[in-house]
Parts: C-alpha cells; structure tokens; sequence
C-alpha cells in the first residue's frame, strides 16, 4: 500500500514531536519540507489547489496538540507584523512564493516600544521556516496565490483568546 505525502508528514511528526527543543525543530522543519515537496498529483493536495481554501485544517493531535493546517493567500495579501504568543510554528511553502520579514522589539527612547527590522527573505516552493515563541514576523504574497503548510505547536485561537499572540503596527 502507497502512503501519501500527508499521511506520511502525520507518522513523522507524531514520532518526532517532542516539544520545544532543537532536534524536535530540525526534524519536523524537515517533514514539513518534505511535505511542502509533494506532488500536487496527489489527490488531497489536487483538492486543496481546486479549492484554494483560506484556512483547513488537516490533522490535530489529540495527544501532543499541534495542528497541521493548509492555507491559500493571494497576490498582495499582507499579514502585518505578529508573534504566536507562547506558540512556536513552521511554515512550508507549497506553491507560490511568500515574502516574510522578521523583526526585533525595543524600547524607543523617551518610552514606548519600536519594531526594528531584521530583514526580509523570499520563501519559494519547498521552504519551510520556523518561529519561535516571541519571534514576530509579517508575511506577503508575492504570487498569483500561495498554498501554505503551517505546523502550530497548539491552537493560536487560544493563544489570541489568551492576549499572549500579539499583532504590531510598523511605525
């Protein structure tokens, strides 16, 4: 019997996820990968490419909480600046391209606090980036459409709920 590319992703992250440390990190950046490579010919990922849905969610864990979920953006769409609180997530590039830029947070001078800029990178078919929790990142379709992996380590819903995932305006 053939396994398919997510049913595959699923077996590995089950085994290898082991929480927050680095060769859990290294090992599912790596499946995530893997499955952002898949074949589109696949039917499930033929499916998700038909559809364009804005947010599915593939697989939930019912044992370690981490969520697998696939979503579509389109051309120009821009999600501003972000951390995922005490969350932790990878990003596996299907189809399209992405531009993300990363951010450090600091006190202004005379009070306040200031995003500044690390840079910014172009994600293409078969990246895969991980943040971590505190990092904070924006993303922007550079593509017709982008079809995206992104492996939460729990649900962001309770992280939003929670105040701890937080959203940045640049100034």
């Amino acid at each position: 019997m053939t396994v398919n590319a997510l049913d595959q992703c699923i077996a590995d992250l089950r085994s290898y996820w082991t929480g927050l440390n680095s060769d859990a990190i290294s090992r599912c950046r790596t499946a995530v990968a893997r499955l952002a490579g898949a074949a589109s010919t696949e039917p499930w990922l033929a499916q998700l490419h038909e559809t364009k849905p804005a947010a599915e969610e593939l697989y939930r864990d019912p044992d370690q909480g981490f969520i697998l979920l696939a979503h579509v953006e389109y051309q120009g769409q821009y999600r501003k600046p972000h951390n995922h609180g005490n969350g932790w997530v990878f990003y596996g590039l299907q189809y399209g391209e992405v531009q993300m830029a990363t951010y450090g947070q600091f006190g202004k001078p005379g009070g306040g606090e200031q995003l500044v800029s690390r840079g910014a990178y172009t994600m293409r078919v078969g990246d895969c980036s991980a943040f971590l929790p505190g990092d904070i990142h924006d993303t922007r379709c550079l593509s017709d459409y982008m079809l995206m992996f992104r492996l939460t380590s729990c649900d962001f819903a309770e992280e939003k709920r929670a105040g701890r995932l937080q959203q940045f305006e640049l100034s």
